[in-house]
């Protein structure tokens, strides 16, 4: 189970100590050679030592090739940086983007804060959002370690929550897969986003517009929103997954041909990762439900969390069900290409055995002996001749009345 409980009670005092530390655990970092602009008067200069770390990653092992990694193409094509900052509550609302983080203001209690970060990529910006909200260095770092398996975190007064965002690009037949890491604190939530696509755009429109329960409810219930948007996208990516089993069994039964043994080995790793990836979710939403060390979920959030659990168990059971599948066509494919393999040597052996007793009379009358009758007789050779064929249609009506072929 892939949910740890972390307590950090020892401050570190000196700066490098803790920048070893975390760079010993988390050494895979994106490049920062970035322009960005709207934060152009905090960003510091960063150490030889640390972009170098910045620039080593982790080669990721177990995708298939119809997913692509956002870690990845974040590596060839560089954005800015872009906090949108929320402020709401029942009667107002304001979104905002400020130029320096310190310039965010601090939220008041009655009403909620909502930041969302798109792009990882910048350590200086994200080590001054947690320097602004006391969030520890080593959860700094898991945000930028974007190779991370779905897992949640549990400190005194805060919730840490990392978890994969999949979504289909309908255009590409691709399916994307990026890290969206959240972090919940009393009336403050943080998510980070390594894209610019903003798949959480609807959510949005509900604040601005005042739609639904979210600006007349506490930040947990934002948070399970957004939790339960990335399952509906789970939903959304099963779906187009299922039409292409489909389509697989189909064409299993017409023809058969190593695209398809292939088509059917890319699903199932992708069903593979997606089992890894989704899988943890059940359990931290147990935990979320159980969980009273903090106070950040409200009891009243708990009805729509377990509504949540079941669509999570509903996306393992058919993540499960589609690999059940797939490894039922895998053993379909070999049990065809067995047959296959069998019809040919059984038309080989057919052949064989009708070339036996031709081969017999052909080899008698072969030899080379001095007294052989048959052999200055008139019509010695036709008689042979039409003896062999006499006998190979005895034989192919015989192999046909047993349905030999």
């Amino acid at each position: 189970m892939h949910i740890r409980r972390r307590t950090y009670e020892k401050s570190f005092s000196d700066t490098n100590i803790t920048t070893r530390i975390v760079l010993k655990r988390h050494r895979i970092r994106s490049s920062t050679n970035d322009g960005h602009i709207i934060y152009e008067n905090t960003l510091e200069q960063s150490s030889p030592a640390r972009t170098l770390s910045k620039n080593r990653r982790a080669t990721l092992i177990g995708i298939p090739p119809t997913l692509i990694n956002a870690s990845k193409e974040n590596l060839q094509k560089k954005f800015t940086v872009q906090p949108t900052v929320f402020f709401y509550n029942e009667e107002t609302f304001q979104e905002a983007c400020y130029r320096s983080i310190e310039d965010i203001p601090s939220v008041t209690e009655n009403e909620c804060l909502w930041i969302d970060v798109t792009g990882v990529h910048d350590h200086d910006i994200l080590s001054r959002i947690g320097l602004r909200f006391n969030i520890h260095p080593l959860v700094v770092a898991d945000i930028e370690t974007t190779e991370q398996r779905t897992k949640l975190d549990v400190f005194e007064d805060a919730l840490f929550l990392v978890g994969k965002m999949i979504y289909p690009d309908s255009i590409q037949q691709i399916t994307h897969i990026e890290q969206i890491s959240f972090y919940l604190k009393e009336n403050i939530l943080i998510t980070f986003q390594e894209k610019p696509k903003d798949i959480f755009e609807p959510i949005k429109n509900r604040i601005r517009q005042n739609k639904g329960r979210i600006r007349r409810s506490k930040i947990d219930y934002l948070f399970y929103s957004l939790v339960d948007s990335i399952v509906d996208r789970y939903m959304d990516v099963l779906d187009i997954i299922g039409t292409k089993v489909e389509g697989i069994d189909h064409q299993l039964m017409r023809t058969l041909s190593r695209d398809t043994l292939e088509q059917i080995y890319d699903l199932k790793r992708e069903m593979l990762y997606f089992r890894r990836s989704i899988s943890p979710l059940k359990e931290i939403i147990n935990k979320l439900h159980k969980e009273e060390e903090t106070q950040i979920m409200q009891e009243s959030t708990y009805i729509y969390l377990k509504d949540l659990f079941d669509h999570v168990v509903q996306v393992n059971d058919t993540i499960d069900t589609y690999r059940e599948m797939l490894s039922s066509f895998i053993d379909f494919y070999m049990m065809l290409n067995s047959n296959a393999m069998n019809e040919v040597v059984k038309t080989l052996t057919i052949i064989s055995t009708i070339f036996i007793p031709l081969t017999f009379i052909v080899g008698v009358y072969g030899m080379n002996f001095d007294f052989m009758p048959e052999i200055h007789w008139k019509y010695g050779y036709f008689v042979v001749l039409g003896c062999m064929v006499l006998l190979t249609l005895i034989m192919l009506s015989c192999f046909k009345r047993k349905n030999w072929f």
